[in-house]
């Protein structure tokens, strides 16, 4: 009769790990049958004065003997979890773990601080705000973990607040990845559960007759927050992220002091991130290298006029500054976007509807998707640097020229001239 397989590296049945004693006196386990990581079999025996010291030196001998011929070891480098444990306990886990790769530089600082917003209530703080750890700490791994009710709780939390599922399926997904390679799970259960807001909505592109609709209450918003039209048209005419647009300087636009030059250059090299309630610019973007791109004529017209306007006293101020002369947070431009259009057709319209405007816009006129993924400071489309810009100081930059398509993309009232 067969023997039945056993796991490579498993311990034996526990009934084959009961010592005998011999008529010396000496208890022994005696060629205890396993197999080592490697998938082959051995033998491996144990002998001592009680049970226990027989025990103990069977498991010495057979932690040496599952290792042979292998270099393949599991049993210390992953924390260990049951179905039974609470969310809280994983949760904790998972922060922990990212503060050792943030200490490694393996993510941002801002990053950690994400996450934590997104897991720990805060001290003082709303007591309707949607954090993981209030809405599912309690509940054991065994409840969280099915795809039905993770796809349904991200649904109802979809419903609420857009943002927060997103931030909430991006960690649970690595949460439950973390628990699958820890053996609980043969598979992720995040794995089939749809990201919130694929299904579409607000997150498309603008018509042509949404874009003058748009710009019409850009004209109509409050003198106070005049910013609000140059910000959103260098957002359509570049497809850059909003954080981008806020860390543009001055001296990151070349070519608008110089009326000869047709279409100016920009320099995508940072974004403003918030934390403790502070804004401040990160010297690299959020996703990507820096990259050079080309400005269609009537954007470039929209900055110069803009700049003409500002009067900016040096050249490494910020293109878009709040009402207080310092840097303008990406929730306080939502906000005032949010104003401009309340009570409008274009309600559902956010910043993020440019950057989908100018990636529909640039594959359609192009038939070529990567032109959009560079237009977007994608690295698929990297290769894609259609010419070479010179800047100021002579040296020689690949910039990503889709101008030609982005000057269809104008609202009617934006004029080259």
């Amino acid at each position: 009769m067969a023997q039945e397989a056993m796991e490579a590296g498993g311990w034996p049945p526990a009934h084959m790990l009961i010592p005998k004693k011999d008529k010396d006196g000496v208890w022994r386990l005696t060629k205890i049958r396993h197999r080592t990581y490697n998938g082959n079999y051995v033998r491996t025996s144990g002998a001592g004065r009680t049970q226990k010291e027989c025990r103990d030196d069977w498991k010495k001998r057979f932690e040496v003997n599952r290792h042979k011929g292998s270099a393949h070891s599991t049993s210390t480098k992953r924390r260990e979890f049951e179905p039974s444990d609470k969310m809280s306990t994983v949760f904790d886990a998972f922060i922990t773990a990212q503060e050792r790769k943030c200490e490694a530089g393996k993510i941002a600082s801002q990053t950690l601080v994400s996450y934590r917003q997104s897991i720990y209530p805060v001290e003082g703080g709303s007591p309707d705000s949607i954090k993981l750890m209030r809405e599912l700490g309690n509940l054991t791994i065994a409840e969280v973990g099915k795809p039905k009710f993770l796809a349904d709780y991200l649904e109802d939390i979809a419903d609420a607040s857009p943002g927060y599922a997103a931030r909430h399926h991006l960690i649970l997904t690595v949460v439950f990845k973390m628990l699958t390679l820890a053996g609980l799970f043969d598979f992720s259960p995040m794995a089939p559960v749809p990201q919130p807001g694929v299904r579409g909505g607000g997150q498309r592109a603008l018509t042509a007759d949404e874009r003058d609709a748009l710009y019409d209450l850009l004209l109509a918003a409050s003198p106070r927050t005049k910013y609000l039209r140059p910000l959103t048209l260098t957002l359509l005419g570049t497809g850059i992220r909003p954080g981008e647009a806020l860390a543009l300087r001055w001296m990151d636009i070349d070519g608008l002091d110089d009326p000869e030059v047709v279409r100016a250059t920009a320099y995508v090299c940072g974004t403003l991130v918030s934390r403790g309630g502070a804004t401040f610019r990160q010297p690299r973007r959020k996703c990507g290298n820096s990259y050079y791109l080309t400005l269609p004529t009537w954007l470039t017209t929209v900055l110069r006029a803009w700049k003409a306007d500002v009067k900016p006293s040096s050249a490494e101020l910020p293109v878009f500054e709040s009402l207080r002369g310092g840097l303008l947070s990406p929730r306080t431009a939502e906000t005032t976007l949010k104003r401009a259009r309340e009570g409008s057709a274009l309600e559902w319209v956010k910043f993020g509807n440019m950057r989908d405007t100018v990636a529909t816009h640039v594959t359609g006129v192009s038939g070529d998707p990567k032109c959009a993924s560079a237009q977007l400071g994608h690295s698929e489309g990297a290769s894609l640097a259609m010419r070479h810009y010179i800047d100021s100081a002579g040296y020689r930059h690949p910039a990503v020229d889709n101008a030609d398509a982005l000057e269809l993309l104008a609202p009617s009232k934006v004029t080259p001239k």
